[in-house]
């Protein structure tokens, strides 16, 4: 059955058409899928019940946002079924509106077939407040297009040497950053850590959203800073690594993302005048 006659389905027709295609596989077990399906369960973390009428969008990142490419609704069991245009890198997005959206990244991959996946989450927690992360909200961009970075320190452009840093903080609703939630770390010298704090004291960014409603947002940055000699040849920046230690696996997994996207800030700067 073509995926857009899938996909148009009410969610238990969707179910029995996408068992149909499962049983004409015959070399798949008794329990896979076909590829470009991506099946689950969703249950409470905390309680391990099923999450009943829990709404199950797949979406697809793209340059503007978070583009929504099927829905589905669990059932009494939690279990839901939803259709991948191709193989690919999506996002299931679990629950209604903010503030509590949960999303998951998931690969399909061509010629394989998904095995059902179970995704325990915490969604009976009203009270939750803590920030989202770069994989939750419509958008990872995290700075307004055209903003300035921090400033180059002399004395360390004076000697031709490079740096990074590390910030972790949040943002709030209105684009700047929380009071407290900052910590800086894996700093090459003194001088680059406290430009990159001077700056963030009266940064702004932008503001992250759930669907239309504005979220506080849990960011890492790496700032690297290189001098230029040559600007027409310039170097190869060799990204700053996570440390290996100091962080909580969830931290280290989102530095780690901002290193490959848009949580890496290059500044660079001429050398100094001769004197």
């Amino acid at each position: 059955m073509p995926f857009r006659r899938i996909q148009s389905l009410r969610p238990e027709s969707r179910r029995l058409a996408v068992a149909s295609l499962g049983a004409a596989f015959g070399a798949l077990s008794a329990h896979a899928l076909p590829a470009q399906v991506v099946a689950g369960r969703v249950t409470d973390d905390r309680t391990m019940k099923p999450a009943v009428d829990f709404v199950v969008r797949l979406v697809q990142m793209s340059d503007t946002g978070l583009v929504a490419l099927d829905e589905s609704t669990t059932d009494t069991k939690g279990q839901f079924t939803v259709v991948a245009p191709s193989a690919g890198s999506y996002v299931l997005s679990f629950g209604r509106t903010a503030p509590r959206v949960h999303r998951v990244p998931v690969e399909v991959e061509a010629g394989v077939a998904p095995a059902p996946k179970d995704f325990p989450l915490p969604i009976q927690r009203d009270s939750d407040t803590r920030p989202y992360v770069d994989v939750d909200v419509d958008s990872a961009a995290i700075m307004p297009v055209g903003a300035r970075g921090p400033a180059f320190p002399d004395n360390r452009r004076a000697i031709d040497e490079r740096g990074s840093v590390f910030a972790m903080f949040v943002v709030d609703t209105i684009g700047r950053l929380e009071k407290n939630s900052l910590r800086l770390f894996a700093g090459t010298h003194a001088d680059f850590v406290h430009s990159v704090e001077r700056w963030l004291e009266v940064g702004k960014f932008r503001v992250s959203h759930v669907g239309n409603v504005p979220v506080r947002r849990q960011v890492c940055l790496a700032v690297a800073f290189q001098v230029e000699n040559n600007p027409r040849q310039p170097r190869r920046l060799s990204k700053p690594d996570v440390p290996p230690a100091g962080l909580a696996n969830s931290s280290r997994a989102l530095c780690s993302r901002a290193v490959e996207g848009p949580g890496m800030m290059t500044i660079t700067a001429n050398p100094a005048p001769s004197r």
